[in-house]
């Protein structure tokens, strides 16, 4: 067999130098090094002892140790290298033996071990006994028995992540055990659900999976505010029912990102490295705007009013914020991610307002866009672009699928309107989602451009404020600032003395 990664094999003679009995590579570290994939979390199973063996690994080697979980006895050790960080994870073997141990596992393709032979530089013959290779040959992710999923209910989720990760398909029976257990999700905690969902979010065509989710009964499980958003219909002018088109959204956003040079050219590595940051560990911003995608319209339901057979959704984009806030704080996600999440859904209708104006946005209106929005206007425009295409889909695509063919297309009956009503003809043609691309692009402009150097750099400040025209601390001076930099950023003000004259003419509308 072919040997691991460089980044695990240097560990490999420290790990054998133990000279230890019986000591196990297991898991995911034998399916890593079958896929040629760069091996950086090793998972280790020894009969017992588990705490000193890793804690004697972490002296060898100089890293960090400390127990992950005592009652399921495992320790982890941390090795920091350069820019790369290894984690080990060492455990006892759950049964009387590494078979037994083996078969307590989740799917066949994370139910292998290689032995590590003591004393020696290199690893044993790979132990099998579910046929994983064959399964990682055929790209199928099976479950080793079903009550898998009833000893760990968390691995159903597991299960499409693992998919997600290596473009698997999940075999049919899998498939049927899932269905039947996916009630039992409820019983996870929400970090765990949480860290799952932003896995496959992470991942290229992460829309497929939440599909799947949906197919297997478990998206709704997480996040049962989808329920209220099947088969409702949006009007005429929308192609799809509201759950379908949030999943379109969710695709189109991936297909715009894929994409990015064709809509914004000046700006692609700009906004492909502000996408990559992290809110929280674990969760980017690009996996946040693709729940986003799903999650735009949350508060469509139950702000739906029809007259003269005319559907209309009034402040369903700040009802959505909060319901989306709620769900961030069910899924227990940190603040940042909680306002970012809220940011795109609350203002996610501005920029396609902007498009439907026949000059397009001023400078006054882009200014207090960003203000209200930060960076995250960025991701609120990216959407915009996606939602306009999911309301009325391009007759071409933007570049060729890749497969397999995305389970939104062609699938006959999907996003079938139950008793759809009448609408106006006023929604997006082709021509209005190009509209809305173009206006997207003179609003990255302005961001990167202009508005990023006011920020850094005002026109003047409070102190000099109160020390020129002998006002007191307090609100007041805020507000004066904030309506300078409202004005520089209509190109009204363009330098100091603009501020102070401006101040002068209008004090008396902040004082009186």
């Amino acid at each position: 067999m072919g040997g691991p990664s460089i980044s695990a094999i240097g560990y490999l003679p420290v790990l054998s130098s133990l000279k230890l009995k019986e000591i196990y590579l297991v898991g995911g570290s034998v399916r890593d090094i079958l896929l040629k994939r760069p091996l950086r979390d090793i998972d280790i199973a020894v009969p017992s002892d588990f705490l000193e063996i890793a804690r004697v690994f972490a002296d060898k080697i100089d890293g960090s140790f400390f127990v992950m979980d005592e009652e399921n006895q495992v320790a982890r050790v941390i090795k920091k290298a350069g820019k790369k960080t290894f984690q080990f994870d060492f455990a006892s073997f759950k049964g009387r033996d590494i078979y037994e141990d083996l078969s307590n596992r989740d799917f066949t393709v994370n139910a292998m071990a290689i032995k590590i032979e003591a004393g020696g530089l290199g690893l044993g013959e790979i132990l099998d006994p579910y046929n994983g290779r064959q399964d990682l040959k055929d790209k199928i992710i099976r479950v080793i028995k079903p009550d898998a999923f009833s000893d760990d209910p968390l691995r159903m989720l597991r299960g499409v992540r693992l998919a997600s990760d290596f473009s698997f398909e999940i075999e049919e029976k899998t498939t049927g055990y899932i269905k039947n257990h996916a009630p039992s999700l409820k019983t996870v905690s929400s970090e765990r659900i949480r860290d799952e969902l932003f896995k496959i979010l992470k991942n290229k065509r992460a829309h497929h999976y939440l599909l799947l989710l949906d197919e297997f009964n478990l998206l709704r499980t997480v996040l049962p505010e989808i329920g209220d958003m099947k088969g409702m219909g949006q009007g005429s002018y929308h192609k799809y029912d509201l759950f379908t088109h949030s999943l379109k959204t969710a695709e189109y956003a991936e297909e715009v990102i894929s994409n990015i040079r064709l809509f914004l050219p000046e700006y692609t590595d700009k906004i492909k490295r502000h996408l990559k940051i992290e809110a929280e560990q674990g969760i980017d911003r690009l996996s946040l705007l693709k729940f986003a995608a799903l999650l735009h319209d949350t508060g469509k339901p139950s702000t739906i009013k029809i007259e003269d057979d005319k559907i209309s959704f009034y402040q369903h984009w700040t009802v959505g914020a909060e319901i989306n806030k709620k769900i961030c704080r069910r899924l227990a996600m940190s603040s940042k991610s909680e306002d970012i999440l809220c940011r795109i859904t609350a203002n996610h209708m501005r920029p396609l307002y902007f498009a439907q104006s026949d000059s397009g946005p001023t400078k006054r209106a882009l200014y207090r866009f960003f203000r209200d929005t930060g960076d995250t206007g960025i991701e609120v425009i990216l959407l915009s672009i996606a939602d306009a295409m999911a309301t009325s889909p391009p007759l071409t695509p933007l570049s060729p699928p890749s497969p397999p063919p995305s389970p939104l297309l062609g699938k006959e009956g999907m996003g079938e309107v139950r008793g759809e009503l009448k609408g106006g003809e006023e929604g997006f043609s082709e021509q209005n989602y190009k509209t809305v691309a173009k206006v997207a692009r003179k609003m990255v402009s302005y961001f990167y451009t202009e508005y990023k150097r006011q920020r850094r750099r005002p026109l003047i400040d409070g102190a000099e404020l109160i020390k020129r025209f002998r006002l007191q601390p307090g609100p007041v001076i805020g507000r004066i600032l904030k309506d300078i930099d409202e004005a520089r950023g209509a190109g009204e003000l363009k330098n100091k003395r603009d501020a102070i004259n401006y101040v002068r003419n209008n004090l008396h509308k902040w004082i009186s």
